[in-house]
């Protein structure tokens, strides 16, 4: 364990980690500034009402990305020699598909809030983005290739981007519906730059082949059924909030659950970044890689449990500082919800041991049973603690993914036991610090 942990000092590694955690704190500081004025400007109403819009966007948002980006990296390195042909098959699919998911987060906006104009259009803006967002999965060869900064540049010039567009709507004193394109507006202005980015850098022609398009699907078909499950347990508390307690409570939950997200950058960057180390330590050692999974899931829940001790102290204060008093009824939401999020991080974590191990086809298992258990916990608990009761469902549904319904499999009870196992990193850590102080 303590080699292992000496070869994470890889430069190539710590460099690409710098810059996917470079790019979120920047997205982290105008999701800060711009993000809280915009929600006090719009007040709770006007800020749930994007927020509901999104969340029937978002629910189809897995079924556009079809999971391919989950094995992406893993059949480019199968096919070395066919990377021009893997990659254009996937981006074909992936254009196909949302396509396919915009005309169906419409169609449903309009079945169940009949007659909501305002909505309907916001929505429309919202889900527009979803065809747009088909080059992120660019990213995974910029991620293949440790090259993430260019893909990182490209997103903080979008930011930027919608930063000052939101500043500009501000001073006008613009109305709801003009925020909503903000998604769009960055979808549009990042694509391009990393299409330009990818032409320029790629070293290889984009082709199609039906027997890739087979063959990638085979595989991430999992992560789609997955995907649209955790959509279901992530988004319907928003959907059954706006359709049992109104938009108001919608934009509660939305600035108490825009707060506990924030941190994600740091794990979901270290997961991008050791992704590739883990399944090429796969190939040579299984001890090795072993270790790293380890390592990768002791990092991540420690960080988790340093961000709740700090949020359950300042939370209330956080609230106030970004929100106002306006919002102030979300600090005990995002009490509970920052663990919810330590969990979420766990079971990305536990992705990257699914390929390796080629368990894909058990991934749609997990967000199943967790959406069930919200989808059921929600319509008891809203009724009577209203937004407060939606937050409890999440967290009880991200517990139940992260590490019971592993338990439910005899393939996938050795994540559980890894993960348990990942907890006796500590002493390898301390001794390495030692060493190394």
């Amino acid at each position: 364990m303590l080699a292992v942990i000496r070869k994470i000092k890889d430069n190539r590694f710590i460099g690409n980690t710098n810059w996917l955690i470079f790019q979120n704190i920047y997205s982290m500081g105008l999701s800060l500034v711009v993000g809280a004025l915009s929600a006090r400007y719009l007040g709770p109403s006007n800020y749930g009402l994007i927020g509901y819009g999104a969340s029937l966007v978002n629910l189809f948002t897995s079924i556009s990305q079809l999971g391919i980006d989950n094995v992406l990296i893993n059949e480019m390195m199968k096919h070395p020699q066919e990377k021009g042909r893997v990659m254009g098959t996937a981006l074909c699919m992936r254009g196909f598909s949302a396509v396919v998911s915009l005309i169906c987060a419409m169609v449903l906006v309009i079945l169940i809030e009949p007659g909501n104009y305002v909505l309907w259009f916001i929505t429309g803006i919202q889900a527009f983005a979803i065809a747009l967002r088909a080059y992120e999965l660019l990213n995974e060869w910029f991620l293949s290739k440790m090259k993430s900064k260019y893909y990182v540049i490209a997103n903080m010039c979008g930011q930027t981007v919608v930063g000052v567009w939101k500043i500009l709507l501000l001073i006008a004193q613009a109305s709801v519906v003009w925020f909503a394109a903000s998604t769009t507006i960055q979808a549009l202005v990042c694509g391009s730059i990393v299409i330009t980015l990818f032409l320029m850098m790629r070293d290889f022609k984009l082709g199609f082949c039906w027997q890739y398009a087979k063959d990638i699907f085979s595989r991430s078909k999992h992560y789609v059924f997955a995907g649209i499950a955790i959509s279901l347990y992530t988004q319907m508390d928003k959907v059954m909030l706006g359709r049992m307690m109104g938009q108001t409570e919608v934009g509660i939950y939305t600035a108490a659950m825009t707060i506990a997200m924030l941190w994600e950058f740091i794990p979901t960057a270290i997961f991008n970044s050791s992704r590739t180390m883990i399944l090429e330590a796969k190939a040579k050692s299984e001890k090795e890689y072993e270790d790293k999974l380890k390592l990768l899931f002791f990092g991540i829940s420690v960080l988790g449990i340093l961000v709740g001790i700090v949020v359950q102290i300042f939370g209330r204060l956080a609230v106030l500082l970004l929100y106002g008093q306006k919002f102030i009824s979300a600090a005990p939401v995002l009490k509970l919800l920052i663990w919810s999020t330590s969990f979420a991080m766990i079971g990305l974590a536990r992705n990257v041991w699914s390929v390796a191990e080629d368990k894909n086809e058990y991934s749609k298992y997990y967000p199943i049973c967790g959406a069930v258990c919200n989808l059921i916990f929600n319509a008891l608990a809203i009724p009577v603690w209203g937004v407060f009761g939606a937050a409890l469902g999440t967290l009880l549904a991200q517990i139940v993914v992260a590490l019971i319904a592993p338990l439910f499999w005899k393939g996938t009870r050795p994540f559980v036991r890894i993960y348990l196992e990942s907890w006796g990193s500590w002493r390898y850590l301390k001794q390495w610090l030692t060493k190394e102080l």
